[in-house]
């Protein structure tokens, strides 16, 4: 699976711009506010409907433009297919497929598989769970569309449980209230919990290896903490769906006297976290800067590997993420990526050498004009 060409409308500063892609490297170089970072946010919106960058859908139209437009050539095994999305001021997103236009968003999310990563992703390892849980969530809901269902549908169940809690009476209707949306908590958040642990001998054995190789030594791991359903370590095995509801359900009938007092949900996918350690450590307590900067990039390429599962192909984003490296783990870093598929990589520095004993592609993005080299 790769991007064969990319095609903008009103999108940042791109006024027009229709672009041809490699399936190999693509690497962008250019000044801060070239233009850069908005090919590889466009992308994203081809595989998820929205910016990968946290940007809302207005800041993303072109000044003095009332909509944009973003479209694409997908090649899946020597199959080409073509997607689009277009959104306008004071209206909604609009996605097609081959020309044919989806009922809903999330019906283009999986045509295309991303892994994104920016500098900022050193916060995966420094911030809080909900940096980790997105992670999570983003992979999973590309490798299967009953996730991104359920993921959705737990949500709602929250919400409206978290209101159920809060209105809480000690009398029957109140009661049953809580007691409806208890169950569909339980039967969505089981489901997210469940993939969640399922995901991560994979993806911790993957991040382990790109770990290695970029620093030359070994000793990172992940573990899953579920507050309503234990700890599974990278060696565990993982409890069934079964197993995980079962779990889930005892958890909230321990906090139940103490949910009502509060008036909001205390356990379920929502609290958990993706513990990183170095060492047998934990990376978010003592890591150096680093450590933490290497540790999230071998979180972004592991995402990368996964969503590769089975060789259906995956197009990694790179943004500005060498000028954090020094010339050696630069290097080591576009040869690894170079070894999983498209990679779309953006830098004000030069490529590295690596990047020549690839299939390559490079260019120039000046003002919001796209050159190749």
């Amino acid at each position: 699976m790769w991007i064969s060409a990319l095609r903008l409308t009103d999108f940042r500063n791109y006024e027009q711009l229709e672009l041809e892609l490699g399936e190999g490297l693509n690497f962008f170089t250019g000044s801060n506010g070239s233009g850069k970072t908005s090919i590889l946010e466009a992308v994203s919106y081809l595989a998820v409907a929205r910016s990968l960058r946290g940007s809302n859908d207005g800041e993303v139209v072109r000044w003095g433009s009332q909509s944009f437009g973003v479209g694409g050539d997908i090649v899946e095994n020597g199959r080409a297919s073509s997607s689009t999305l277009r959104f306008t001021k004071g209206g909604r997103k609009e996605v097609t497929l081959d020309g044919e236009r989806q009922a809903n968003l999330s019906d283009v999310v999986g045509v295309l598989r991303v892994a994104w990563f920016c500098p900022e992703d050193t916060w995966l390892t420094k911030g809080g769970p909900a940096e980790r849980r997105k992670l999570l969530d983003m992979t999973l809901c590309q490798l299967d569309p009953v996730y991104l269902n359920a993921l959705s549908n737990y949500k709602r169940a929250l919400r409206q449980r978290n209101e159920a809690l809060l209105s809480w009476t000690p009398d029957e209707s109140s009661e049953a209230l809580v007691d409806v949306w208890t169950e569909r908590l339980l039967d969505y958040g089981s489901r997210v919990t469940a993939a969640r642990m399922e995901l991560l001998p994979g993806l911790a054995a993957a991040v382990s290896r790109f770990h290695e190789s970029i620093t030359g030594s070994g000793g990172l791991d992940l573990r899953y903490r579920s507050t309503a359903a234990g700890v599974v370590e990278s060696g565990d095995d993982v409890p069934t769906g079964e197993q995980v509801r079962a779990r889930f359900a005892e958890s909230l009938e321990r906090v139940a006297a103490d949910e009502r007092r509060r008036g909001f949900t205390l356990v379920g996918p929502h609290r958990d976290d993706l513990g990183v350690r170095l060492g047998g450590r934990a990376l978010r307590t003592f890591g150096s800067q680093g450590q933490h900067r290497t540790a999230a990039i071998a979180l972004k390429l592991g995402e990368a590997a996964v969503l590769d599962s089975g060789g259906r192909g995956v197009v990694v984003l790179l943004d500005d993420i060498m000028s954090e490296l020094d010339d050696d783990r630069a290097a080591s870093l576009v040869d690894l990526v170079g070894g999983l598929g498209q990679a779309l990589m953006t830098s004000t520095r030069e490529a590295p050498a690596a990047g020549a004993g690839h299939d390559s592609r490079f260019f120039v993005v000046e003002s919001g004009e796209v050159t190749r080299q």
